[in-house]
């Protein structure tokens, strides 16, 4: 992936939790330096600046998910349905396991300045929803989905409903049925909830069947 060595891989790992915790201009090259245990050199050596490293940690999260999704509009043998669940599980299980990176994401799209991180997160969200036309286009042919779906609307409502799922941790942990639930338990509980719930809406507007 983008071929990192492992002490690059380290750096960026480091400095997405930074970014994450700190803010982009809140957190200093010397900063994700001493947390990776490297010299500063070693940082401009590798990334040349804070702003490429930032980038860095975008594309390294960033790949993984358009390969995927290449690969799942490219598979024969699952129906268009199951394409849509596979997509749904996939990206609940990364934007809940990639807390510190959705954190930055949602940051980095509400900024109003131009820059290349923003230029990444709508490439990628474009080439998404490309990629996602087929599966639907192919499903209305053949008569499984139905015709008036907005592409759009439908990618927003996954991202959205899992990004708004995150701050709302806390008061779905508040329940007394799961006080006393491990992170990692109460995480692998909320992944499924989730996916459950986007599964059942997305067949809903899909096929009208509930």
């Amino acid at each position: 992936m983008e071929g990192y060595s492992e002490k690059q891989l380290g750096i960026i790992l480091v400095a997405e939790r930074l970014f994450a915790d700190k803010g982009f201009h809140g957190t200093s090259v010397r900063d994700i330096a001493q947390e990776a245990d490297v010299n500063i050199a070693m940082i401009s050596y590798y990334f040349g600046s804070k702003e490429k490293l930032l980038e860095a940690v975008f594309r390294y999260r960033m790949t993984a998910s358009r390969d995927f999704i290449k690969e799942l509009v490219e598979n024969d043998t699952m129906g268009p349905l199951e394409k849509i669940y596979s997509l749904i599980d996939r990206f609940v299980n990364k934007m809940l396991s990639e807390q510190h990176f959705q954190c930055i994401m949602n940051r980095e799209q509400m900024n109003s300045e131009p820059s290349p991180v923003k230029d990444l997160i709508w490439g990628l969200k474009t080439e998404m929803m490309g990629l996602m036309v087929p599966i639907v286009t192919q499903a209305q042919e053949q008569g499984v989905f139905y015709k008036d779906v907005d592409i759009v609307l439908l990618m927003s409502t996954l991202f959205g409903t899992i990004h708004q799922v995150v701050p709302a941790k806390s008061y779905i942990r508040s329940d007394p049925e799961f006080a006393s639930l491990p992170e990692d338990e109460f995480i692998a509980y909320l992944k499924i909830r989730v996916s459950a719930h986007l599964k059942k809406l997305f067949k809903a507007i899909l096929t009208h069947e509930f």
